[in-house]
């Protein structure tokens, strides 16, 4: 019994002379390892496909116990070499990568994730300049994908709208947001200026076609960052 699907490889190994382990992920089953037996030595079954950031359609079957996936063969769909060839871009691909093998666990379904990651992978591919920030947003974005959607445009205790606060304050733990009058006494708020929660909260329908267009000042870069990072390492890391 064996199935096919396209998967984006995001890791690769040896572990016998000619063999190789691949971790990929799925949209049906999220992260998954299977197993490529002569993967290092065949140009027939596995021609091109088994490197990292390849996008490939596998044929996948089980071991005789049905204990691992044994990858059968391969066709590369696309290899995202302009974003390979390029150091700066390839550096922002892999930390994508090496988040999505933290937060997408086995069996679930990623396919939000992984329409993220390759909508991702396009626009990095066909833009000359790809902002510093790209890798910020992903991360933000596949975290609310996730299960952890904060509440960004008004008060959760009054509904004063971000637009009226001065400075906003955001609950890290319930993933809400307090005006000045409405703060609780917590060690897990910060605070955080209006437009940077205005910025995070377009997250929520923009996508990468249009993170490219974006040109945020940098102090609010710097209020993301301090939120998305404390955010993420609360409810992921």
């Amino acid at each position: 019994m064996s199935f096919s699907e396209q998967v984006l490889v995001l890791r690769t190994g040896r572990f016998k002379e000619y063999d190789l382990w691949v971790r990929f992920l799925s949209p049906t089953r999220g992260v998954q390892t299977g197993f490529a037996f002569g993967g290092c030595r065949s140009r027939r079954r596995f021609c091109g496909c088994l490197d990292s950031l390849n996008l490939v359609l596998f044929t996948i079957g089980y071991s005789s116990a049905k204990r691992y996936l044994v990858l059968q063969e391969g066709t590369l769909i696309s290899g995202f070499q302009g974003v390979k060839n390029q150091r700066n871009k390839l550096g922002m691909a892999v930390h994508c990568l090496n988040f999505l093998q933290k937060i997408c666990l086995e069996g679930d379904d990623s396919s939000e994730i992984y329409l993220l990651i390759l909508e991702v992978l396009k626009v990095m591919e066909n833009h000359p300049s790809v902002p510093v920030f790209f890798p910020l947003l992903f991360k933000a974005r596949a975290t609310f994908i996730h299960g952890y959607q904060p509440v960004l445009n008004k008060c959760s205790v009054c509904c004063l709208s971000v637009e009226d606060m001065g400075r906003g304050f955001f609950d890290i733990k319930n993933g809400r947001v307090f005006c000045s009058d409405c703060i609780p006494d917590s060690k897990e708020v910060l605070q955080a200026d209006r437009k940077s929660l205005k910025f995070l909260d377009s997250l929520s329908t923009a996508g990468p076609s249009e993170w490219i267009k974006w040109r945020p000042e940098q102090e609010v870069l710097q209020d993301c960052l301090k939120v998305v990072e404390a955010y993420v390492q609360y409810h992921i890391e």
